[in-house]
């Protein structure tokens, strides 16, 4: 049972009697523990989650016996979803969603040590508990209980109110007595009195700015309380219209001007208070609001160049927030640790003991970056090899700085893109960074907004381009936006938002869903959108959770969610228009895992989308046979090669670990590291040889193994150390000659012909162009595939690109035998061969039908500890020859010019271990493997 309740909700339920005012309403209004107390509650209100259920409906009722004020439910007398006929409440005859509920909380409850019961709390639902009923901000409802005789405001539901010049608000005093003598003071004239009564109201017109205090006196017989509500009054806003060419946020007119605009709708005044005048409200720094009731703004004077302020704008004399467009935040919680740290250079406190919740800078007369690197050719979308990256997890020093300082191993690794997971402001310190909070502000933990434009120009300066994760499928409840509706607490978003929705339309939302119909939500997703594109010059935006841009509601319909839905379509075109026509470069990407024809439409339009292998890659890694043709756009029957699929995800679970965890152990045991390494080589060279854009989640490229799911949000272990290990060596390189082939070779882009053959144990791949053909032929499965007929689109000489030896074709079909995750790559073109040692011994023989017999070429003895004798074919005499180790490393090379095919070898000097023998001439190749004890 959740026993959380925002500071909000206790204010507006200390006492629940007017049903305008809350789902919950009590008889007598101010309800005593000792007294009868009937419970009405109004399925409409609050949560709305039993409206119009056409069920029984039982109240979850529990006795708080600590304070007034706590949350905590001491005395619980029903068991949650079971229908007990004693927890099911009376239906209000002729009213569809009135219920009632009746009891004494004294005798009520289960209370045998005579404990205080403060106040009830209570949650409604149906009979298995599937729907349920809560307050406004989907917590629990609290009645407090009067302790003895007692006068209470039922009107306002908090101890405070704001006024405008002009309006009027009658205010509501209530006992817990059925008689008693009820006066009403304001600023000690009495305004109202009454005797014998239970209930005294008094209409106030507020007539002047000013704060006042209105004072209910109560008494019953020698019984007395009283009661005080802080009223304050506010001159009308001073109606102007917005000065041309300011925008809402910040504008910088001068060194010492801005001028503060808030599209605050509905609200009806505002003050600006911060660093320049104390944090107190003045008539001076009270906004001006534009004639459609639309934005507040004010322009301030006088401040002095280079300063930073702090500030925040007071709407309605109760809400403090931040600029939702600022580019710098304070938070009351979190900028300690990031001062404390030395995280963020010269970082201001907080203004504590002044304000609280989040607040925002402005400063004037900032120095502009100096970009560097602004002239650079993008890849074309098919060509991206993303990396994707959080800054938290990449680097233990968590930085901007930290991932700029790696731009060197990320350009060897070969990759043109770097996806940084958000960086925009979240809540707390330690973030994936999908629970946003200021759109426009990047996080201060890992450093100035300075060092992530470094980074980024740093980045272009290498060629690699930066794709920005943004989140505007929703905020969380810090944000200004949020707050700005539910009287500056935290909770669900109220009806009169205008950016989000009240409760999100599909299955998978978290925070506070935005609706993406709204015209206030489609500009503030274009300003966001333009300026990351802007002001940090990023190249691409990875849109998370786009299939939520809708408001088709589908509630927990997963299947319904996920169809073609064609507003969500034209949402999307309206982004991607308004993008492209001011930044025509842009990649726009969307993680939105819809009905094929929705994404097919969307594609062909321009979008790109992420397209989710990890399943199918996992099962193969384990040792399972998975067909992933659709890792292909050209199996989607897509026009445009915008699919960028890919192996993992910052969301999945990894390959690497997915194969020692959880691998074949026989025939083959894909449990011990070097078959691991060959399985996972063997899926990544088959995962680049599908053409398309590509995709790779950060230490993929050696394997890293540590597990998703135990700790699904927390700090992963960078696991540096992994490149000094051989066998994570051999996987790093492949990923390196495989990204370099794809740079090199637009055919594994773009080419003019796909042959894929998918669905085997020996599977196969044949891209054709004019430059040139590639085939790529390999076994998934855990045993020796022997004698399996292979293609290849024409006869001729191809060229095994791994070990350089040429294979005459004269037939389009040749048997190979494969052994276990062993796989080949062939080329029509001789091109310059990789680094040896990428690939085992295993997987780097000679090629079949052009193998040598078995008793042509021996080594021996096996193991050896001293002497190896080699015997070679006898048309290699003269061969070359050389000894290398598994990372690649050469230890020995000659020549059998002797004229003998008889090789004598001192191995005295090599440290036991596995080596490769290697033997060549002009026409092949010949590789085995012996060991030294």
């Amino acid at each position: 049972m959740k026993t959380q309740l925002s500071f909000l909700s206790i204010l507006l339920l200390l006492f629940c009697s007017n049903g305008a005012f809350s789902q919950v309403s009590t008889e007598p209004a101010v309800p005593n523990a000792a007294g009868k107390v009937t419970i009405s509650y109004d399925a409409t209100k609050g949560t709305a989650g039993l409206k119009d259920c056409n069920c029984d409906i039982y109240i979850h009722i529990g006795a708080v016996t600590e304070s007034a004020a706590s949350t905590t439910w001491s005395i619980v007398p029903f068991t949650w979803g079971t229908a007990n006929t004693n927890a099911k409440m009376t239906k209000v005859v002729g009213q569809a969603n009135l219920y009632t509920y009746e009891l004494t909380p004294n005798t009520f409850f289960d209370n045998p040590n005579g404990l205080t019961i403060y106040r009830l709390g209570m949650v409604f639902r149906n009979a298995d508990g599937s729907k349920e009923g809560k307050n406004s901000s989907g917590g629990d409802i609290f009645v407090t209980l009067a302790q003895g005789f007692q006068v209470a405001f039922t009107s306002p539901a908090s101890s405070s109110v704001s006024l405008e010049v002009g309006e009027s608000f009658t205010f509501t005093a209530e006992t817990s007595a059925p008689s008693a003598d009820i006066s009403l003071k304001l600023d000690g004239a009495l305004v109202k009195s009454g005797t014998a009564i239970q209930s005294l109201s008094y209409t106030y017109l507020a007539s002047q700015a000013g704060n006042y205090k209105l004072v209910a006196d109560a008494s019953s017989g020698s019984n007395q309380d009283s009661q005080t509500v802080d009223i304050e009054v506010f001159a009308p806003s001073t109606i102007a219209t917005l000065p041309a060419g300011a925008k809402l946020g910040i504008n910088y007119l001068s060194d010492t001007e801005v001028i503060l605009a808030l599209n605050a709708p509905g609200k009806k005044l505002v003050n600006v208070i911060g660093d320049f005048n104390d944090w107190t409200k003045m008539p001076s720094y009270q906004m001006n609001r534009t004639p459609d009731g639309e934005i507040f703004w004010l322009k301030i004077t006088g401040l002095t160049p280079k300063k930073e302020y702090i500030f925040q704008y007071l709407v309605d004399g109760v809400i403090r927030i931040g600029d939702p467009y600022a580019d710098k935040t304070s938070d009351p919680d979190n900028d300690q640790e990031i001062i404390s740290q030395g995280r963020y250079s010269g970082l201001k406190p907080y203004p504590s003991g002044k304000t609280q919740y989040q607040a925002t800078y402005l400063q004037t007369a900032q120095n502009d970056f100096s970009w560097k690197n602004t002239s650079y050719e993008k890849p074309e979308p098919e060509e991206l090899v993303i990396y994707e990256l959080l800054v938290r997890d990449f680097d233990d020093k968590r930085s901007y700085k930290a991932v700029e300082d790696r731009l060197d191993y990320l350009h060897d690794l070969g990759v043109n893109a770097i996806e940084l997971m958000p960086v925009g402001e979240f809540e707390g310190n330690l973030s994936w960074g999908y629970n946003p909070s200021f759109f426009f502000a990047p996080d201060k933990y890992y450093g100035t907004k300075n060092e992530l434009k470094q980074l980024i120009d740093a980045a272009h300066g290498k060629g690699i381009m930066i794709i920005m994760d943004l989140v505007l499928n929703h905020a969380f409840g810090q944000n200004p936006m949020v707050r700005l509706y539910n009287d500056g607490e935290f909770g669900s978003p109220t009806p009169d938002n205008p950016w989000f929705n009240r409760n999100a339309t599909h299955p998978f939302n978290v925070g506070y869903d935005f609706n993406h119909e709204s015209n206030y939500t489609q500009a503030f997703v274009d300003s966001v959108n333009n300026y990351w594109l802007t002001e940090y010059k990023v190249d691409g935006i990875r849109f998370d959770l786009s299939k939520g841009f809708t408001q088709v509601v589908s509630g927990t319909d997963v299947g319904k969610w996920s169809q073609y839905d064609a507003s969500r379509i034209k949402i999307w075109k309206h982004i991607y228009d308004r993008i492209k026509t001011n930044h025509p470069e842009t990649y726009v990407i969307l993680e939105h895992l819809a009905d094929n024809s929705e994404e097919r439409e969307l594609a062909d339009y321009g979008l790109m989308f992420w397209g989710n292998m990890n399943f199918d890659f996992r099962e193969m890694a384990k040792g399972q046979n998975r067909d992933f043709n659709w890792a292909y756009y050209g199996s989607r029957g897509w026009k445009e090669p915008n699919l960028v699929a890919y192996q993992e995800s910052h969301d999945e679970e990894r390959v690497m670990w997915e194969t020692l965890t959880y691998g074949a152990t026989s025939p083959i045991n894909l449990k011990q590291l070097e078959n691991a390494v060959n399985r996972n080589q063997l899926l990544t060279a088959f995962y680049f040889g599908i053409p398309g854009a590509k995709m790779i989640w950060q230490f993929g490229e050696f394997g890293y193994d540590q597990e998703l799911n135990n700790d699904r949000l927390g700090i992963k272990p960078t696991k540096w150390q992994y490149l000094d290990d051989p066998q994570r060596q051999r996987l790093f390189q492949l990923y390196q000659e495989m990204i370099d082939l794809k740079a090199q070779h637009s055919v594994f882009s773009d080419p003019d012909k796909t042959t894929m053959t998918l669905s085997g144990t020996v599977k196969s791949i044949i891209l054709e162009s004019e430059s040139i053909d590639v085939v790529m032929h390999g076994n998934f499965g855990l045993s020796t595939a022997a004698n399996v007929p292979v293609s290849f689109p024409k006869t001729g000489t191809w060229y095994n690109y791994f070990t350089g030896e040429e294979l005459v074709v004269s037939s389009n079909t040749v048997n190979f035998s494969f052994r276990s995750s062993e796989f080949y790559l062939f080329t029509d073109k001789k091109l310059e061969k990789p680094l040896e040692g990428i690939l085992q011994m295993d997987f780097v023989t000679e090629i079949p039908k052009e193998i040598v017999p078995d008793d042509a070429f021996i080594i021996y003895p096996i193991p050896t500890q001293g002497r190896l004798t080699i015997q070679l074919p006898i048309e290699m005499r003269g061969a070359n020859y050389r000894i290398i180790d598994m990372t690649g490393r050469i230890l020995k090379e000659g020549n059998s010019a002797n004229g003998s095919e008889i090789l004598e070898l001192d191995v005295r000097n090599i440290q036991a271990g596995i080596y490769i023998f290697e033997a060549y001439d002009t026409k092949r190749v010949l590789f085995k493997r012996f060991i030294k004890n």
